[in-house]
């Protein structure tokens, strides 16, 4: 039981701005990351070197606007419209435009553009102009938005340098997300008191002051201070939506949940996991934890109906890959002796499947253009498979290899063209990569409950004969 309980632990995620638990780094995964930000340098300067051809080009979209206003608005018309290549090919075209209004918030939605499509080279050039100009108010929230850049990339130290001194001169509402940002970045550091400090600088009336409280909570519960990140989970959970439709409280409930039944403290567990919403992304692990805790208090039927709800799902995540050798278990508890042979002989034939599976997915070339990406997630389903990618893999890969995809559909520039279908196939080999390393290490979750299945078969057997004899 301790296997799967620890197991099912490892299975607990959450979201982006959350801190996670930190997990060893494997050699390839590291290669991976450190191919990642080479990518990240060769595609900056051939995103440069694409606008600076193509918004040359005749186009209808593309004209001289020399008031600020009239560009802006132009602009968010074309991103709102999914136009975003245009919108920067116009930026492009008027820079001398925007240069001249560098004193006005309209730098500020064009320097976003800009980030959000990773067009680094020109938000860094207004970045730099702002900074010689000295307005500190200016230049502060420039600084914010380069900051949740550099967090997308995981780049953490950039992002607490960036955030350092600058909160004064931001609004209450960027302030708030400023301090929720630096301290994710200062947890990732290893600065946990100066990342508390943050996390409490944030007012109640603020939208990210749960997220702020429940990573303060979380926190406490690695560090083994139990009484202090109950007593915040549970006024965060009078404060959250009674609804279930809010992901922020079901992941809080999920939290208490595991905290919970890590101390054994069953009946309070499975009624936290209880409240988690049934269309929740983290249903599947709340029914994993009301497995477990519904089977160590003795309720076998409550448990096995819970695993068998898993068992049924059409996606395979570590919850459902578990709950196939959860169920033997309970069927022990329950006596059965014949169904439990059968489950584990069944469990056995369900691993050997999915291993076969996933090592055809890892040597098999994967289509990145039919990915399905949950960005909320941060995670991917290939085959039916659901992969962990956030949690080790910056989203800006994902968002780069897209983008030049785009590129390579509207370049007209042949050198251009070159440089972009060359660089698309190194993209293609570190996404392969990935997919392959994401799926042996879920091949080495699944032989390790090949082998326990296996085991717990061999245990039956010999404690039948021994009852026989």
């Amino acid at each position: 039981m301790n296997n799967w309980f620890k197991h099912a632990l490892k299975g607990l995620s959450l979201l982006s701005l959350c801190i996670f638990m930190a997990q060893p780094a494997s050699a390839s995964r590291k290669a991976i990351n450190a191919e990642i930000q080479r990518l990240e340098a060769r595609f900056k300067n051939l995103s440069t070197a694409f606008y600076q051809d193509s918004s040359t080009k005749a186009d209808d979209n593309l004209q001289t606007l020399t008031n600020i206003d009239q560009l802006l608005s132009t602009v968010n018309k074309l991103s709102d419209s999914n136009q975003s290549i245009t919108a920067i090919q116009l930026i492009y075209l008027n820079i001398e435009t925007v240069e001249d209004n560098l004193d006005t918030k309209a730098v500020f939605k064009v320097i976003e553009l800009l980030l959000e499509n990773n067009e680094w080279n020109l938000a860094n050039t207004l970045f730099r102009a702002i900074k010689s100009d000295g307005d500190k108010s200016l230049l502060a929230t420039v600084q914010f938005i380069f900051a949740k850049y550099h967090a997308q990339r995981n780049e953490w130290q950039q992002t607490n340098r960036l955030l350092e001194g600058i909160f004064t001169e931001l609004s209450d509402e960027d302030a708030a997300y400023a301090y929720l940002l630096n301290g994710s970045a200062l947890q990732h550091l290893k600065k946990h008191r100066q990342a508390v400090k943050n996390y409490n600088k944030i007012p109640l009336t603020s939208p990210y002051y749960s997220h702020a409280q429940l990573n303060i909570a979380i926190a406490n519960i690695r560090q083994g201070w139990w009484t202090d990140a109950q007593t915040k989970i549970q006024a965060l959970i009078k404060q959250s939506s009674k609804t279930n439709k809010d992901e922020l409280t079901n992941r809080i409930y999920l939290v208490l949940g595991y905290a919970l039944l890590q101390r054994e403290y069953y009946r309070d567990a499975r009624n936290a996991f209880r409240h988690i919403g049934l269309n929740s992304k983290y249903t599947n692990r709340a029914l994993l934890g009301i497995g477990l805790t519904a089977t160590s208090q003795g309720d076998f039927i409550g448990g096995l109906n819970a695993l068998t709800i898993l068992k049924d799902k059409k996606t395979y995540d570590l919850s459902v890959d578990e709950s196939y050798l959860l169920v033997p278990y309970v069927y022990e508890k329950l006596q059965q002796e014949i169904t439990v042979t059968t489950s584990y002989t069944e469990a056995m034939n369900y691993y050997q499947r999915r291993i076969s599976m996933l090592d055809k997915v890892s040597t098999q070339h994967a289509d990145f253009l039919n990915l399905k990406y949950r960005q909320k997630a941060s995670n991917f389903i290939i085959q039916s498979n659901n992969f962990d990618y956030g949690s080790q893999y910056p989203e800006s890969f994902i968002n780069n290899y897209r983008r030049l995809n785009e590129f390579n559909n509207v370049a007209v520039n042949s050198k251009i063209k070159n440089k972009i279908s060359k660089l698309i196939t190194r993209f293609d080999t570190t996404y392969q990569n990935i997919v392959s390393n994401l799926s042996r290490q879920r091949i080495d979750y699944l032989k390790s409950y090949l082998n326990q299945s296996r085991y717990g078969l061999a245990r039956l057997y010999d404690s039948t004969n021994e009852t026989r004899n």
